[in-house]
């Protein structure tokens, strides 16, 4: 049996460790920035017009390109309907991201050869995705029906926090100016709660300022709702 004792040199177990830390650093966290509510706010209330426009143009585009197909002024026409759909797509995703604080994913641009010395008909050609005109016809219809429903929840909830909040104010400006009680048929008398004016008062602004941060929270999670229905990631490297 062999006795003799090999010593391994100095600095060999060092070596022969594996880095831990390299591997933990080398995936990116995830860049989670709370939207801004005034600035999700605006977003939804000015999108309902703009959707509108979008929709207009999409229908009025296609139903031109195909009418026209005929004459042969159809096809670049559908051509360059949907080359303006997949800018209205990223438009509204650029938007989003502006709006939420989303870095925008690293894009490699790269030149393809066909496209170098083609034609107006041949680029289009080339250009068209069907799948991705297929998206971006689903993507600008469901924003027209969101845009809707979103603008109305967002009205009907700041209109709420508000109303409650400024309650006190606006009784005792018709009470002063017009004689008029808003307040005479108000909760607390169908329940007969003998509250003196001042707890009203109190209980109203409670109750604006409760349902203040319950509208805060709709905002954001309808915002949530609006990045994912456009294909909006947190993530740097993942792409739609």
């Amino acid at each position: 049996m062999n006795d003799k004792l090999y010593t391994m040199p100095i600095g060999a177990v060092d070596s022969m460790q594996i880095p831990v830390e390299s591997k933990s650093q080398s995936k990116p966290g995830k860049r989670r920035s709370s939207p801004k509510t005034y600035r999700s706010m605006l977003y939804f209330i000015v999108s309902l017009p703009i959707t509108i426009v979008y929709f207009v143009f999409m229908v009025t585009g296609l139903a031109l390109s195909i009418g026209l197909t005929p004459i042969f002024v159809g096809i670049p026409l559908f051509f360059a309907v949907a080359k303006g759909l997949d800018y209205i797509v990223r438009f509204e995703q650029e938007l989003v991201r502006s709006l939420l604080d989303i870095p925008r994913p690293n894009e490699e641009r790269r030149t393809d050869m066909k496209l170098e010395g083609a034609g107006f008909m041949q680029r289009m050609k080339l250009g068209f995705d069907g799948a991705k005109f297929a998206r971006n016809i689903m993507l600008i219809m469901g924003r027209f029906v969101s845009s809707i429903n979103f603008f109305s929840l967002t009205i009907t909830v700041v209109a709420v926090a508000l109303g409650l909040i400024t309650l006190p104010v606006l009784h005792q400006i018709f009470l002063q100016t017009m004689d008029l009680n808003i307040l005479e048929n108000s909760v607390f008398a169908l329940f007969n709660i003998d509250w003196t004016l001042s707890q009203q008062y109190i209980s109203y602004v409670v109750a604006g300022l409760v349902f203040a941060l319950i509208a805060n929270w709709v905002i954001r999670m309808l915002m949530d709702v609006q990045r994912r229905m456009l294909f909006v990631s947190y993530e740097e490297e993942r792409q739609y």
